[in-house]
């Protein structure tokens, strides 16, 4: 087919906020192909888009919708930002060029100018997507290491914050004082033996705050009586790390009301 009359399908994706904080949104990603496409000649028939997802997902809609187009003959040429918007492993992005090339589309990676049509392109996308699987272990690993670190600290991790806290503007936990009053009374409860579904039952009755406005249920009490955070400790990496967040309550406390069975 002349290259005048090749069909384009972009493919763009963003797996964090940071991403596009630092330059490469989906916005910026969709400018580069749309520019490529003009620049070719060619005629852009569809741009997936795949936001908030990481490369390392393997269920990935804007990309499953791809791969199936490829296979109704609906485009001539898939176009990426660059390699490692298409996958972060070596294998995944060869099992999608592999997959894209059986259906007779050929695949543009325009930051690393790999046409993989070529065999140069192809031995280079193999490179270019080795290089792209360190760097993605290596910031993960850098990631890593410094959770670690912030939990050896006592600092916040990220996550969940239990009922009774809330993550301030600054990353911070705060403590939500009526919330904080409603955890107390349920641990005295459990340390004075009451059961589950009795507990439930007296917070219902008292009309006690939830954190989202619905029911208070046995299985969230059980959660709670099991999370040491209420002790101003966290748990990372097998350990338990005393946090700098404030306990709401005593250690004491904590393992005379221990986690009840619902009868």
């Amino acid at each position: 087919m002349m290259d005048g009359t090749r069909r384009v399908a972009g493919y763009v994706r963003v797996s964090q906020e940071r991403a596009a904080k630092n330059g490469y949104s989906l916005g910026a990603q969709e400018q580069e192909v749309r520019r490529f496409v003009e620049y070719k000649g060619w005629t852009l028939v569809d741009l997936h888009r795949e936001e908030g997802v990481s490369g390392y997902r393997k269920d990935r809609p804007a990309m499953d919708r791809l791969l199936a187009d490829a296979k109704a003959r609906k485009f001539d040429v898939a176009v990426f930002p660059s390699i490692d918007r298409a996958g972060r492993s070596v294998r995944d992005v060869i099992e999608i060029d592999r997959a894209l090339r059986a259906a007779g589309v050929d695949t543009v990676f325009l930051r690393e100018g790999v046409d993989t049509s070529t065999p140069t392109g192809e031995l280079f996308r193999n490179i270019m997507a080795s290089l792209a699987e360190f760097e993605g272990r290596v910031i993960y690993e850098r990631l890593s290491k410094g959770k670690r670190r912030k939990a050896a600290e006592g600092g916040y991790t990220g996550g969940w914050v239990p009922y009774g806290y809330r993550r301030t503007d600054d990353g911070t936990i705060a403590v939500v004082p009526e919330e904080a009053v409603v955890v107390e009374r349920l641990f005295r409860w459990a340390a004075e033996g009451r059961s589950l579904p009795a507990i439930a039952k007296a917070l219902r009755d008292e009309n006690a705050p939830t954190r989202n406005g619905g029911a208070w249920r046995p299985s969230t009490i059980r959660g709670m009586l099991r999370n040491r955070f209420y002790t101003g400790r966290v748990e990372y990496d097998g350990a338990v790390i005393r946090a700098r967040h404030d306990a709401l309550v005593s250690d004491v406390l904590f393992g005379e009301a221990g986690p009840r069975r619902p009868s």
